[in-house]
């Protein structure tokens, strides 16, 4: 997030802003799609090790604990997923930002344009 905070401080051109939004909101996506892979393949390693407790306790708790880390990686990759989102919403922001000021700037415009059609 340090480069893409750096990005901030140069001057960008709405095209790349756009691409940045695209990108970080395919990542998101992605991120999201492991998330839900990992508590699926989570959720099977912990009805697996439920049901091998009694045959083979070792292998019930080294499943459990591979569950467990599943669970950890999940949860990161959930968060880097939000994470991404939000910075898509702070760049899509200043993109509507940027479009608001250039519709002033062309309203300025037509609107001097006017007055002076006006004095003709």
């Amino acid at each position: 997030m340090i480069c893409s905070r750096k990005k901030d401080l140069v001057a960008r051109s709405k095209e790349e802003m756009l691409a940045e939004v695209k990108d970080l909101l395919e990542e998101s996506l992605h991120l999201k799609a492991e998330h839900e892979a990992a508590r699926q393949r989570e959720e099977e390693l912990r009805r697996e090790s439920i049901e091998k407790r009694a045959a083979d306790p070792e292998l019930a708790e080294t499943l459990w604990q591979e569950a467990e880390q599943l669970r950890e990686e999940g949860r990161e990759m959930l968060r880097r997923s939000l994470e991404m989102k939000l910075r898509a919403g702070e760049v899509q922001h200043r993109i509507d930002i940027h479009d608001q000021i250039g519709s002033m700037d062309n309203y300025d415009e037509v609107w001097r344009k006017a007055v002076k059609a006006g004095r003709g």
